[in-house]
C-alpha cells in the first residue's frame, strides 16, 4: 500500500477545442485531493485540434462573436496529437488512479483517449454530467469499468482511499462499476455542501487557458459558482434531471446557495492568488433567488468590483438590481429566449412567461446600460420554418443586445426533449452529441425542419433579425450553399459585421432602417404591436412534442 504522498492521481479534462475559462470542477477536484496530500496533475484537451469546428469557433462564423486570434489574441499553440500526447504523459507520470470529467459533447473523445492507453490497466473512474444522465449507456462500454452518479466531491476522495488502499468498492458513495461481470450499484451520498472545501485550484492549467474574448476584449477570467442547481424545468436542458435524480435518491435539494461570507473569502483568495481581470459566474440562473441574496451580493462585491459575466432569465431581473448589479462591475450579461413562439415556449419547452413581458423586461434591461446578449436555440422536436420566423420576428421587437447566440438543439441525455425525439422515432436512442452548432442529427417528417434546412437557417438567422424586411429575399437566397448563395452571405455579413458586431460592445452600433435588432419600432408591423404570435401547434400535434 502507497503512502498518501506517494499516491499519483491523472485528472483528465475532455474538452471542446478553445472551449475557455478553466474547469470549475476540475479546479475543486485538484483543490480536494491536493489537501489529501496525493500528487496530483492534470491532461486538459482544450487546445487540441479537433475532427470539425466546435462552437468556439462557429460562434465567429456564424456571426454570433467577434474575431480572435488563438495565438495573438490568447496566446495558445493549438496541439494536433491528442491520443499519443495523453499516451505520453501517461506513461511518463505513471498515475495510480485515473478521473476523467465528462460531459456528453465530449465522451466520444473520452473513449478514444480510455482506448489509447487500455494496455495498461490503470484503475478509473467517469464522472460528470453525462455517466449521471446515461450510466447504462456508459457502463456498456467495455472500456469503462466505473462511473461517478452525481456530484464528485466526497466520490473522488473515497475512490482514491479505497485504491490507494486496495480495497473494495463497495463503500464508496455514488458509483456504479463492474465485478465479476456484473455492474455493482451503490447508492448515492447526501449532496455536498457547497460552503465546505470548493474553493477552487487552478494551478494545473496552463496559462492560456486564463484568456477569455468578452465583448470583443480579452480578459484573464476565472469561473465562480454562487450556487449550485437551477429552479426552473426547462426541457431542452439537463440542469432539472439533477433535482429530481437528488430527489428520488432522497439525498437532499440538489438547489444550495453559497453563504456570503463564504464567497466573500473565495472571491479574495481567488483575485490574490490569479489576478483575473474578469470574473464568470457559471451558476445556472444568477438571479433566479431571492431579491435580497442579489443586493447582499453586490454589497459585498464592493470590495472588488471587477467586471463579470452571468447567465439568467430576464423575467427574474427588476431595474434596481440591474442598477446595483451595474455599480459594482456587471459588464455583460446572456439571456435565453430560446423560441419566439408563445405557445410552443410554454407548452414544450415549460418557460411560462408571455412575449409581452419578456419584451418589458428587454425594455428595462436595454435601460440598464448593462451589454447583453440573446440566445435562441432552432431544431427543437416539432419545430417549423413558421415557428422560427416567429422567434426572428420576436426578436426584431427587443433594442440593446448586442450580439445573438443561435444554438441547433442537441438532445442532451437527461433532458425531457431528447426523451420526446426518441419517442417519436426522431432520434436514436442510442445517440451521442457533439456540441450546440454541430449539424442536427434528428430526423423529422415535413413540415418539420429537416437537418439540411436547419444548417441552412444557421448560417443567416442573425441577418433576418438585422436587416429589413426587404433584403429578406436575398437573405433567404443566401441560405443555400452555393456560389449565388455565399456571394450574397459575404456581402450581408460583412456589413453585419462591420455595423452591427463592431469591434467591441462598446463601440456604437449602426440601426437599420425598419427597426431589425432593437431599433424604433415600426408602425407597420404588427408583430411589434402586442407582440403576440399565432398558436402553430394543434390539440392533435402538441401530445407528441410533451411527455406524460
Amino acid at each position: 500500500m502507497k503512502q498518501k504522498k506517494e499516491f499519483k492521481v491523472l485528472l483528465v479534462y475532455p474538452n471542446l477545442t478553445m472551449m475557455l475559462v478553466p474547469s470549475l470542477a476540475i479546479g475543486i477536484f485538484t483543490k480536494l485531493l491536493k489537501d489529501e496530500k496525493y500528487q496530483v496533475d492534470l491532461f486538459d484537451t482544450t487546445h487540441y485540434v479537433a475532427e470539425e469546428n466546435s462552437s468556439p469557433q462557429n460562434r465567429v462564423k456564424y456571426l454570433q462573436a467577434r474575431k480572435f486570434n488563438d495565438t495573438d489574441d490568447l496566446g495558445v499553440r493549438v496541439k494536433e496529437d491528442l491520443t499519443g500526447d495523453f499516451r505520453k504523459k501517461v506513461e511518463e507520470y505513471k498515475p495510480d488512479f485515473l478521473i476523467y470529467s465528462v460531459v456528453e459533447d465530449c465522451y466520444r473523445q473520452t473513449l478514444s483517449l480510455m482506448e489509447a492507453i487500455k494496455d495498461l490497466d490503470i484503475p478509473h473512474i467517469v464522472g460528470g454530467v453525462y455517466p449521471t444522465a446515461a450510466p447504462e449507456m456508459c457502463m456498456e462500454n467495455e472500456l469503462i469499468k466505473c462511473i461517478g452518479i452525481g456530484e464528485g466531491e466526497h466520490i473522488i476522495i473515497e475512490m482514491s482511499e479505497a485504491i490507494r488502499k486496495e480495497e473494495s468498492l463497495e463503500n464508496v458513495s455514488g458509483i456504479w462499476y463492474k465485478k465479476d461481470n456484473e455492474i455493482i450499484k451503490n447508492k448515492r451520498g447526501k449532496v455536498v455542501s457547497i460552503n465546505k472545501g470548493q474553493e477552487p485550484d487552478f494551478s494545473l492549467f496552463d496559462e492560456g487557458r486564463f484568456n477569455r474574448p468578452m465583448g470583443g476584449r480579452m480578459f484573464r477570467t476565472v469561473p465562480i459558482e454562487t450556487y449550485r442547481g437551477c429552479p426552473f424545468t426547462c426541457t431542452y436542458c439537463n440542469s432539472p434531471m439533477q433535482t429530481v435524480l437528488a430527489k428520488e435518491s432522497s439525498i437532499g435539494n440538489f438547489l444550495r446557495t453559497k453563504n456570503i461570507d463564504i464567497l466573500r473569502t473565495e472571491i479574495r483568495n481567488v483575485v490574490d492568488k490569479y489576478k483575473p481581470e474578469f470574473l464568470y459566474f457559471i451558476d445556472d440562473s444568477f438571479t433566479a433567488r431571492k431579491k435580497s441574496e442579489v443586493f447582499a451580493f453586490c454589497d459585498m462585491y464592493e470590495e472588488f468590483k471587477l467586471p463579470f459575466w452571468f447567465n439568467t432569465r430576464p423575467e427574474t431581473c427588476t431595474p434596481e438590481m440591474m442598477k446595483r448589479l451595474k455599480e459594482v462591475g456587471a459588464y455583460r450579461i446572456s439571456f435565453g429566449i430560446e423560441a419566439g413562439n408563445e405557445q410552443y415556449r410554454k407548452k414544450v419547452l415549460r418557460r411560462n412567461v408571455s412575449n409581452k413581458n419578456l419584451k418589458a423586461s428587454f425594455d428595462m434591461l436595454a435601460e440598464s446600460g448593462i451589454s447583453f446578449s440573446l440566445n435562441l436555440i432552432i431544431g427543437m422536436p416539432g419545430e417549423t420554418r413558421d415557428l422560427i420566423m416567429d422567434s426572428i420576428e420576436f426578436t426584431r421587437t427587443i433594442k440593446g443586445f448586442d450580439t445573438l447566440t443561435v444554438s441547433i438543439f442537441t438532445p442532451y441525455a437527461g433532458t425531457v426533449l431528447r426523451d420526446v425525439a426518441v419517442k417519436n422515432g426522431w432520434l436514436d436512442k442510442y445517440y451521442i452529441t457533439k456540441h450546440t452548432t454541430s449539424s442536427s442529427d434528428l430526423e423529422m417528417p415535413p413540415p418539420y425542419l429537416s437537418s439540411k434546412d436547419i444548417d441552412q437557417i444557421m448560417r443567416v438567422l442573425p441577418l433576418y433579425v438585422y436587416f429589413p424586411k426587404s433584403e429578406w429575399e436575398n437573405i433567404k437566397r443566401a441560405e443555400i450553399d452555393d456560389e449565388e448563395g455565399n456571394r450574397l452571405l459575404k456581402h450581408y455579413s460583412e456589413i453585419y459585421a462591420r455595423d452591427f458586431l463592431k469591434e467591441t460592445q462598446d463601440d456604437e452600433k449602426v440601426w437599420t432602417v425598419d427597426g431589425g435588432t432593437g431599433c424604433k419600432s415600426n408602425s407597420k408591423d404588427s408583430f411589434r404591436i402586442n407582440f403576440a404570435s399565432p398558436n402553430r401547434i394543434t390539440d392533435d400535434e402538441l401530445p407528441l412534442l410533451m411527455m406524460t
